[in-house]
Order: structure tokens, then C-alpha cells, then sequence
């Protein structure tokens, strides 16, 4: 209908003369202007609440120092095992894992000294090298003395860096250091330098 005008709440069409205008637009009745109004500020003071939760959901984990820890661990041995990946292509060399010496595996940045019982050195490149997932961190438990078939962590040092650099990398890692006390900030942001370093190696390799 040319002259007919639709309702903002019931959506039917009425002739124009029966449409009462106001600043939220044409209804066919009061009742219809009222209930939209109605409908509108539910969803408003629903909106607001959800938007409160979502803020103090953020604000939370924000605060959950294990969860912000989890999220840097996983970025930064993403950005260790490109910085061993550009280690060896800086040499041009294979990778290798530091335990058992093969090549072409399911890489992980395997740490030295655990995060369970060490955690001041979860985030330290000092402790943490190349290594096969699988086989010598998980299966193993970071094959650190070696077997009979595998070299193991600490002569993969030795044979990576020499008697001198192994020796000081390993008293490094065994001697006293304060506990990592971050804050949900401080992790944040130090999230955020990895993943920035992360982009510029994806760039080189």
C-alpha cells in the first residue's frame, strides 16, 4: 500500500493518518511505541550486563596467574624453537634435538630444568633448546642422562656448544635464582615482546 506505513514493533502496515510519530521511529499504537520502548530497554540492561561480565571474565583472567602463564609458556617456546630453527640455519646446519640427535621430528622447546621444579627458568633461553616431542621430552621426560640409544640432554650440550659453554650453561641452570613472581600484567606484556620477535623470525626463515 502506497499510502500505508509499517510499525517498528508489530511490523503490520497501517494507513498513514493512524501512525503516531516519535523520536524512536512510527508506531501503529501507544501500546506498540510503549512495548517497543519495553523491548529496547531489556536489551540495553542486558547488553550492559553482559558487557560487566565479559569485563570481569577479563579482568579475572587477567588476574589468574596460571592461565597467564600458560599463554606466555605456549608463546615463548613457539619463540624458542624458531630461534633454534634460525640457530641452525645460521650454520647451515639441520635441526637436531638435543637429546638424541635426530633430525626431522615433532619439535618442542624442551626445557632443561623442568617448569614444575623450576619455574624461575620457564621463560629463560638458557634452559630451554631444541628437542623431539614424542620420543625425548615426553616419552623420556627430556632424556636428560641419555640411554642406550641417545646421547641425552646434558652430552648434547657438549657436543652442541663444547666442554666450556656446556659447563657454564648447566651451572647457570643449577645454581640459585629467586622465584618468577610476575604479575597478569607483566606476563601480558611480556606475551607481547615474544610475539613480536616471533613475527620478525617468521619473516627470516
Amino acid at each position: 500500500m502506497a499510502s500505508a506505513i509499517k510499525c517498528k514493533e508489530c511490523k503490520e502496515y497501517y494507513p498513514k493518518v493512524s501512525i503516531i510519530t516519535s523520536n524512536f521511529g512510527k508506531f501503529c499504537s501507544n501500546d506498540c511505541m510503549v512495548e517497543w520502548q519495553t523491548q529496547k530497554a531489556l536489551k540495553n540492561l542486558n547488553k550492559a550486563k553482559e558487557d560487566k561480565f565479559k569485563e570481569r571474565k577479563k579482568k579475572f583472567k587477567l588476574n589468574d596467574k596460571t592461565h597467564q602463564e600458560n599463554l606466555t609458556q605456549g608463546v615463548f617456546n613457539k619463540l624458542r624453537r624458531l630461534e633454534e630453527f634460525k640457530w641452525f640455519k645460521d650454520r647451515g646446519l639441520e635441526p637436531e634435538c638435543i637429546s638424541c640427535g635426530k633430525k626431522n621430528m615433532d619439535w618442542c622447546c624442551g626445557h632443561f630444568k623442568t617448569v614444575g621444579a623450576h619455574s624461575e627458568l620457564r621463560f629463560d633461553k638458557i634452559n630451554t633448546y631444541l628437542q623431539c616431542n614424542r620420543y625425548c621430552n615426553k616419552g623420556l621426560s627430556g632424556n636428560i642422562n641419555g640411554n642406550k640409544t641417545t646421547r641425552g640432554y646434558l652430552q648434547g650440550l657438549t657436543d652442541r656448544f663444547g666442554d666450556d659453554k656446556a659447563k657454564e650453561i648447566i651451572d647457570y641452570c643449577e645454581s640459585y635464582k629467586p622465584p618468577l613472581n610476575l604479575t597478569g600484567e607483566e606476563l601480558k606484556r611480556l606475551r607481547s615482546e615474544f610475539s613480536k620477535r616471533i613475527r620478525e623470525l617468521e619473516k627470516q626463515l
